[in-house]
């Protein structure tokens, strides 16, 4: 498409020297549109209504002159290139007007100098006006990049490779490293003196030779001044001259501390839930040997009176060991969360005032106790044993770290999380919730350990001292009730443990004892035994036996399925462990056999709770279930196949 002619300005009062100069920009110029002006009226005038691409001007013009329309033109156009052409223009005016501002000047004897001067003039405006584009859009992208880099989180660098200095970083460094970035421009190497000495040589030799390669992408922590440590991810990128030398190098460095916090995290919450799946399996195979144990012992017991009394005083020992194991396992099941809850409205102040002579005594007179109750009632719908066990063990864990006596601080209140401060709390959530607090002015908690105390078996005790459960059973507890724990603590200072639990403002009163039961009771029905581990079967079999009950038995919910069909008429009752081989867990055969039978009595067995998903009875209704909790004592399962056959 053909280019627009240029529009020209002309001042020239005579109209021979204009007939003249636009005969020969015809012959010898670009094509052109030429407005002329006789006056300074119709210059001024020209000025303020047309954009022109050059301008003309006669030196000597009749009540004007041509310093004047230069000047003119350079206060209203002044990116305009402006031509002289004269011949009266002499040479020491000629060289005054070049110096303000004129491009040229032609005289207009010499007219064959104006095509070749206007084209110059019109080439070197172009060429100002690609200049003054490109400074714009330089001025324009660093005024962009500066609004970006100096608002951003992350840390924006650039260095001069052969120069060895910082160049530019943006103001995040001052608030990630805590230290000015004039520090930076006069110690290029200020970086690296903050990064920790354990990262500091691997960060080094990685910057010297890696940067250049743009293999650079390092984790490492720094050292603010006021000692606190920061994880910062570094990468870096570097910058080419046409002859692939890198003459600078661009980095980032982004503060990664908290996600390196939730990281860490969730890598503890995955062991921790690990821990308690497998705490959880070993308590439920323990109860099984339990069962055994007690159960065998108790029978050989009811034979008391043809035992020699030292064999008596034996069984009872270890009746009262199998006990102590028993505790040991509830103690595995409450941190792995399959321990059985038996919840109702407490209030955590009256949980703490009915345990203070038995805390005072466990303690010992060279601890004080002090005891900072909320004024408003601490309402939670908990385990009342579970909450005592919670508080024992961290009364018995700051005990024992007050080795030379000190102060223990139990205290309760009622804590309002909202979004905001609940992000300040790693595991809380919004909400109302009751606090039990315990303070200690012991030894404190190395920072390696903080980490770790909540693992079963874990303990910082000599050998002999302690299981390392207590604080993973305050863990376990807590964490069924739907709480949390937050640990405070350094060494030296003492620890600070707060126990949170959602709260309740509906508090109920407890109902009246229930009335002194009678001995176990036996009988003559018939049972379906169905129990996996053969030493459990036997041994509840022959309890079951010695008490006048008839006893079919089935090592599986298949096997079980046999029988039934066999003497399905005869039996009374079901007595199945849940958990077994066979693909029928023992509530699925309950449901099998009240589809035949729709009142059949159910007593369910298990190691494990009666709330674990997938692993026990979600039965309901008119006729059960009823839970056994193993390891349990014989007389209990004589008692609960006696109920459970009489309707009760």
């Amino acid at each position: 498409m053909k280019s627009a002619p240029l529009k020209f300005l002309c001042l020239e009062d005579s109209a021979e020297d204009r007939q003249l100069i636009a005969q020969t920009l015809q012959a010898d110029g670009p094509a052109c549109e030429i407005t002329h002006a006789k006056t300074q009226k119709e210059f001024h005038a020209a000025l303020e209504q047309t954009r022109f691409d050059l301008i003309l001007s006669d030196f000597a013009i009749p009540s004007y002159n041509g310093m004047a329309a230069l000047a003119a033109c350079q206060k209203a156009q002044p990116e305009t290139p402006f031509l002289f052409v004269s011949g009266t223009i002499g040479e020491e005016r000629a060289v005054e007007s070049l110096k303000s501002g004129a491009t040229d000047y032609v005289l207009k004897t010499h007219l064959k100098r104006l095509g070749p001067a206007v084209r110059r003039a019109l080439r070197e405006a172009r060429e100002r006006e690609g200049r003054r584009r490109a400074e714009d859009s330089l001025k324009e992208s660093e005024a962009r990049f500066r609004q970006l880099a100096e608002n951003i989180d992350e840390v924006f660098w650039l260095t001069d490779t052969r120069k060895g200095v910082t160049l530019y970083i943006n103001p995040a460094y001052e608030k990630i490293w805590g230290r000015t970035r004039e520090s930076l421009y006069r110690n290029p190497a200020g970086w690296l003196e903050a990064v920790h000495p354990e990262d500091r040589e691997r960060i080094r030799e990685a910057a010297a030779t890696r940067q250049a390669k743009g293999a650079y992408d390092e984790t490492y922590r720094i050292v603010r001044p006021d000692g606190t440590i920061r994880w910062i991810r570094d990468r870096a990128c570097p910058v080419h001259e046409e002859s692939g030398e890198v003459y600078r190098v661009v980095g980032t460095a982004e503060d990664i501390t908290e996600q390196r916090s939730l990281e860490e995290r969730y890598r503890q919450a995955q062991k921790m839930e690990g821990i308690g799946q497998l705490a959880g399996g070993v308590a439920h195979d323990f109860n099984n040997l339990l069962t055994v144990i007690r159960g065998n012992t108790e029978l050989a017991l009811m034979r008391a009176d043809r035992l020699d009394p030292d064999v008596c005083e034996n069984l009872k020992q270890v009746v009262e060991a199998s006990h102590r194991a028993a505790n040991l396992t509830r103690q595995l099941l409450a941190f792995s969360r399959k321990q059985v809850l038996q919840p109702q409205t407490l209030n955590l102040n009256e949980v703490i005032a009915n345990l203070v002579k038995m805390l005072t005594r466990v303690i010992g007179e060279d601890v004080q106790l002090q005891c900072n109750y909320d004024t408003q009632s601490a309402y939670v719908q908990a385990d009342p044993g579970m909450m005592e066990q919670v508080l024992m063990n961290l009364v018995v864990n700051a005990r024992d770290a007050m080795a030379g006596g000190g102060k223990l601080v139990i205290g309760t209140e009622r804590v309002n999380f909202h979004e905001e401060s609940a992000r300040l709390h790693p595991e809380a959530r919004p909400g109302t919730f009751a606090c039990l607090t315990v303070s200690d002015t012991g030894s404190g908690i190395a920072p390696e350990h903080v980490a770790r105390i909540f693992e079963p078996f874990f303990t910082t005790k000599e050998p002999g001292k302690g299981t390392g459960l207590g604080l993973a059973t305050v863990y376990g507890i807590v964490k069924q009730h739907l709480g949390w724990v937050e640990v405070a603590s350094r060494p030296g200072a003492g620890s600070t443990f707060k126990v949170y639990l959602p709260a309740t403002n509906a508090p109920v009163t407890a109902g009246a004892e229930s009335g002194v039961e009678a001995p176990p009771r036996g009988g003559n029905e018939t049972i379906l035994l169905v129990e996996d581990d053969y030493a459990v079967r036997l041994m509840t079999r022959r309890a079951l036996q010695a008490f006048g009950y008839r006893v079919l038995e089935a090592g599986s919910g298949p096997e079980a399925l046999k029988v039934w069909r066999t003497h399905g008429d005869e039996i009374h009752l079901l007595l199945t462990d849940n958990v077994m081989p066979g693909g029928i867990l023992g509530h699925d055969l309950a449901g099998m056999l009240r589809k035949e039978r729709a009142g059949m009595k159910v007593i369910f067995m298990s190691g494990y709770s009666p709330d674990e998903p997938g692993k026990n009875p979600q039965t309901s209704g008119e006729n059960g279930p009823v839970f056994l909790q193993k390891p349990y004592p014989s007389t209990l399962l004589i008692e609960a196949v006696r109920h459970c056959l009489d309707g009760r």
